[in-house]
């Protein structure tokens, strides 16, 4: 019987390359090949050709991340092992190993199974050419949050709190940690009952519920998806005035005595940052307090979520990370003066640790929900982002400042 010709070349020298560089992995290939001890800490196997047309039709991070997500690569065992490894990936004998096993793979298969290693179903298109940007932001803000409700609240908790909760004064828990962070904002933007509390970017309503159950002041929260804007309605039952749309739709908003922004700055991006920070100034009246709660980037320029990466096209289309000192002028530039600068990078890391555990207890109703590619792309997301915040890559900081 004739060997099928996408059979003939053989992965055994990539797999002894990474297995160099990986010493306790395990690794096999569709085609027999084997590398690595057979008691190692993670298996990882390559299960179909295509893996290879993938990496050629898109070098870098994209092609590999769309074999993880069509389960052409599959791993049994800790991923989060493999993505401390990352850096170690850029050796150039294994990528002189890959580039060649890549092609010589992919000149074996046939037209149909290189055409079929393009883009997979779930992956997100970049915007339309001429597209005006609120309405582009709006699409690409519904990629990442558009989801079903009942996914994120398996993956974040009861709280439905997507941005980090900081682990301090006995919080163990999730939602022990989201509350406590609630109450820091709370404290730090000297909310009260007679207070008006503006979230933009509110999520799925949270610190709203939290403010106007604990103060019953009056608050507001825009956010720029529709499924969060449903939710966060029901959630407040009316105590808070929920608006759908770009935060650019909707600021200034009148009467506003304090301000909160708490894991939605990512998606303004350095171009906008002056303008969205003039804009909640406008809304303010001046001794009043904002506090932004972002990822930051800890040198010098900004780091864009690379077009065409798997971060822009599977979960985070045009985000962005800023330096704390962009920030800090930006603010400074649009009427604040700076209060403090908190850093908790590590409860970060405690929080999507939970995440991770969550996903991972219930993948199958994860994957009933939104469909195994979307959960493997997200458990690949989540599992990197925990890697950058333990590597202090990235951090997290809360900046508290007061309009002039």
């Amino acid at each position: 019987m004739a060997t099928p010709r996408f059979l003939r070349p053989t992965a055994q020298p990539l797999l002894n390359e990474i297995a160099r560089i990986i010493p306790d992995a395990r690794l096999r290939a569709y085609d027999g090949s084997a590398s690595g001890p057979p008691d190692a800490r993670v298996s990882i196997s390559f299960n179909d050709p295509r893996v290879f047309a993938r990496l050629v039709r898109a070098p870098r991070g994209l092609g590999l991340a769309r074999a993880w997500v069509a389960d052409e690569i599959s791993v049994d065992g800790d991923l989060h092992y493999l993505a401390a490894h990352e850096s170690s990936l850029r050796d150039p004998d294994l990528l002189r190993s890959v580039i060649a096993t890549s092609i010589r793979v992919t000149l074996g298969l046939g037209w149909h199974e290189i055409r079929s290693a393009g883009p997979t179903a779930v992956e997100h298109r970049p915007a339309r050419f001429g597209l005006r940007p609120v309405k582009r932001d709006l699409e690409e803000a519904e990629h990442h949050y558009g989801l079903s409700a009942e996914f994120y609240r398996i993956l974040l908790g009861s709280s439905m709190t997507y941005s980090s909760g900081i682990f301090a004064a006995g919080a163990e828990t999730l939602d022990d940690a989201q509350d406590y962070k609630h109450r820091v904002i709370s404290g730090k933007l000297r909310i009260n009952e007679s207070s008006h509390v503006l979230d933009i970017g509110c999520g799925w309503g949270s610190f709203l519920e939290y403010v106007t159950a604990r103060y019953a002041c009056k608050a507001t929260g825009i956010t720029a998806s529709l499924a969060q804007c449903r939710h966060a309605r029901s959630r407040t039952s009316g105590s808070a005035e929920i608006l759908y749309g770009d935060y650019r739709q909707h600021l200034p908003l009148p009467s506003v005595t304090a301000a909160a922004s708490i894991g939605m700055y990512e998606h303004v991006g350095a171009r906008n940052s002056l303008k969205f920070f003039r804009l909640v100034r406008q809304s303010l009246p001046s001794g009043a307090r904002y506090l932004n709660q972002a990822i930051i980037w800890p040198q010098a320029k900004p780091h864009h979520v690379r077009r065409n990466a798997f971060v822009d096209r599977y979960i985070f289309p045009a985000g962005q990370l800023l330096p704390i000192s962009t920030q800090l002028s930006d603010l400074e530039r649009a009427g604040f003066a700076i209060i403090s600068v908190e850093t908790f990078g590590d409860s970060y890391a405690c929080t999507i640790r939970r995440w991770i555990a969550n996903l991972g207890d219930q993948w199958d109703a994860c994957a009933q929900i939104e469909g195994e590619a979307r959960v493997r792309a997200w458990y690949m997301y989540l599992t990197g982002a925990l890697t950058r915040f333990e590597d202090q890559t990235v951090n997290v900081a809360q900046v508290l400042a007061e309009t002039r």
